[in-house]
Order: structure tokens, then C-alpha cells, then sequence
């Protein structure tokens, strides 16, 4: 794939070219579920559906059980709210109080942190990224990965990462990460997110520019800490899109959607996030098991490819945009 770019003559739209792009920064972005017209040339049908199958198997990636008493209790609970027979503290400490697996209990806390903040009811007007991130996104997010016991902090990034350092102002702020710190310094990074609100969900270009983006940032970290798999975050308007990174080959990384979580937009509408509850689990499962340091890391070492700088990848795609084209991952968004 990343050879055949050399045989175009003119600039390619970004939004048909997704994983051409990507494959220039050596990343394969790669679904199963989904055959796109890019790859077509470079793999038959059987073909990618087995690279996916084998990268989901050599990491472990699996669906998870649904808890059925978990998410009966916590069905029980918001039933009980939003039917006003308990208020909206007693809700919150009810989630943050049971007893449970450690998974299951970081998936209550983030429940209770939207049940003391969210609305009753949906607000009408859209919500600005400030707003989306404090309401929204910040109490899902937190309520799963922030785990200061452990040394483990969820990141609205104000400053240069150490990883952007030296990479080129256009792409050297990310807009999250969950980082682990070690004693009062920063350590190891294992998440990279962007974020947009939802007036961007029809803007292909931007959407696949900042996925462009925590590619490279999840990459970058994977490369330097000579991790098993970093996980990246894309999060549109209150959808959010779990992947995973990882380098198997040499100079082949592979970046595998995990899960599609849309954050309910009012109590009334929490109910529905229960049923999610397998693929949150299994999100968490892949943070534990491989966002860690890699169990042999001189062969990670060896199979590193340099990070192509952001200058190199906008030289390939034009910079015009057009809502109407098609998009490998329009379809992951609302």
C-alpha cells in the first residue's frame, strides 16, 4: 500500500485515502467488518478478514461476557432515580459503593460520575468542546482510566508532550492522555485522544486528519517506551471510538477499532450505556493486559519504523474538503 502512493501523480482526497495515508506513516488501520475500495488492490476479501483475525488473536482481543448481575444492579439503581424513589446522591454513592470486580467497579464509578452531572432530560443546543469535555467526556473517561493508587492519571493536555518535543508545531499537542507517573515526574504514556464536538461529525477531512494524528502520537510512545500496544482515542461530539496499536511486524503497525461508546446525553437516556457494559469491559481488558512494556522489548526495538513527519504525510492528500465524499470511518460517528 504505502508503494503504490508513489505512483500517483496528483494529491488525493484524505477522506477516500484514510488508509493509504496512514499506511505512509507505516500504520495499518484495519477492520475486518469493513472492506474498503483503497484496499481492494492490495488484499482479497479472505485476506484481510484473516490479518484481522490473526492481530485479534495474537493480542488477545475478545468480547467480553455481559455481567448479567452487574448489569442488573446497575439497572436496578437507575430505575430506581429516574422513578424519583431515590435522588440523585443516594444514585451516585449507590454505584460507587458495590461490591465488584475491579473492571466492573471502575465501569460504576464512571455510571455514578454521570448520574451527579448529567441532565434529566437531553438539552437541545449543542454543547462546545469545553462543555463536552467537562459534562461529558471527562466523567465517562475518568471514571474508567484515572487511578491515582496506582499512578495512573487521566490528562486534559495544556503543554507540549515530551514525545512532540522535537515534532513540528502543527501536531505537537494531543488533546488527552492517560499517563502513568513515577514518583513526581510523568513516566509512560498509554492513551492518546483527540477530541471534536459535534458540529464536526460531517467534517470527514477533520475527523480523519485527528485520527492522522493520534496515530502518529500513539506510535511515537509505542516506539519510545517499547510498549505492547498503546491504546488511541477519537472522540466525536459524545461518541468515542476506542482503538488499539500495536507493532507485530516489522515496520508494521496495526491499529484495530475496539469499541464504539456513545455517552448518554441525559438520565434518562443512562439506561442504554448498560448495555455497553461488555465492550467497555473489554477496553479495560486490553489497557491492563497491553498498554504495559513489552515482555521482549529489543524485538519491539527491531521491528520500530521512523515516524514520517506531518509535513511529509499533508504533501500526499489535498487540503480541500468536501462533505459529500465518502469515508472509510464516517460511519463511527453521529
Amino acid at each position: 500500500m504505502k508503494m503504490s502512493l508513489k505512483a500517483n501523480k496528483w494529491k488525493l482526497s484524505l477522506e477516500g485515502n484514510l488508509l493509504l495515508i496512514l499506511s505512509s506513516a507505516s500504520v495499518l488501520l484495519l477492520d475486518g467488518n469493513k472492506y474498503p475500495e483503497e484496499v481492494k488492490p492490495h488484499f482479497d476479501y479472505d485476506q484481510w478478514r484473516m490479518i484481522d483475525e490473526y492481530i485479534q488473536q495474537a493480542y488477545g482481543i475478545k468480547g467480553e461476557p455481559i455481567p448479567l448481575v452487574t448489569t442488573t444492579q446497575f439497572s436496578s439503581i437507575l430505575d430506581r432515580f429516574i422513578n424519583k424513589q431515590i435522588g440523585r446522591d443516594e444514585a451516585e454513592t449507590s454505584f460507587k459503593s458495590l461490591a465488584l470486580p475491579t473492571m466492573e467497579k471502575k465501569i460504576a464509578k464512571a455510571i455514578g460520575n454521570l448520574v451527579s452531572n448529567l441532565p434529566l432530560v437531553a438539552i437541545e443546543e449543542n454543547v462546545n468542546e469545553m462543555e463536552l469535555c467537562s459534562r461529558y467526556i471527562d466523567l465517562f473517561l475518568a471514571g474508567l482510566f484515572d487511578d491515582p493508587d496506582n499512578s495512573i492519571y487521566f490528562r486534559w493536555l495544556d503543554e507540549t508532550t515530551l514525545e512532540a518535543k522535537t515534532k513540528e508545531a502543527s501536531s505537537s499537542r494531543p488533546d488527552l492522555s492517560i499517563t502513568k507517573s513515577l514518583g513526581v515526574n510523568w513516566a509512560t504514556t498509554l492513551v492518546y485522544g483527540e477530541a471534536k464536538s459535534a458540529m464536526y461529525s460531517n467534517d470527514h477531512f477533520i475527523i480523519c486528519k485527528n485520527l492522522i494524528k493520534v496515530a502518529r502520537f500513539s506510535k511515537d510512545a509505542l516506539d519510545s517506551q517499547l510498549f505492547e500496544g498503546i491504546l488511541a482515542i477519537q472522540i466525536i461530539g459524545r461518541t468515542v471510538v476506542f482503538y488499539l496499536l500495536t507493532l507485530p511486524a516489522q515496520s508494521i503497525y496495526t491499529m484495530i477499532p475496539l469499541a464504539t461508546i456513545k455517552i448518554p446525553d441525559s438520565i434518562n437516556n443512562l439506561p442504554g450505556l448498560v448495555y455497553k457494559v461488555s465492550d467497555v469491559l473489554k477496553v479495560l481488558d486490553i489497557f491492563e493486559r497491553v498498554c504495559v512494556r513489552a515482555a521482549h522489548p529489543e524485538t519491539i526495538k527491531h521491528r520500530c519504523a521512523p515516524t514520517l513527519p506531518m509535513a511529509n504525510i499533508q504533501q500526499l492528500f489535498s487540503q480541500s474538503k468536501n462533505r459529500k465524499r465518502s469515508c472509510h470511518i464516517q460511519l463511527y460517528h453521529n
